[in-house]
């Protein structure tokens, strides 16, 4: 779990530092091409946009290869966990009254019986 932790950290660290690369070549381009400033930036907005949609799809697709890779380890989730400590915790207090009615049925009998 650890690798793929630091698989997914490694890989949006490269894709922030691709953001700042492409931004850097974007403003050189403009600065080059005497582009008029609004052009320019435009041009930085539409770069920084493809960097975040590519981060996002990235974590997207690293998410569903962790969840993919639990389920085939046969790994369960934390909810997966709560669910059944509540199940447990359920079926104990049943398991309780269901003693306790036994108990007091038992002690009806007794009385009934002296």
């Amino acid at each position: 779990m650890a690798d793929l932790k630091s698989v997914f950290y490694t890989s949006v660290g490269l894709v922030l530092k691709g953001k700042k690369k492409v931004e850097k070549a974007a403003r050189q381009f403009v600065e080059d091409n005497k582009i008029e400033a609004a052009e320019g930036k435009k041009l930085i907005d539409k770069a920084a946009k493809y960097v975040e949609d590519a981060k996002e799809e990235l974590s997207k697709k690293i998410g569903e290869t962790v969840k993919t890779t639990i389920n085939k380890m046969g790994l369960i989730t934390h909810k997966e966990v709560a669910e059944l400590k509540n199940e447990i915790k359920n079926l104990k207090t049943k398991m309780h009254r269901s003693t306790d009615t036994k108990n007091t049925k038992k002690k009806i009998k007794k009385s009934q019986k002296k």
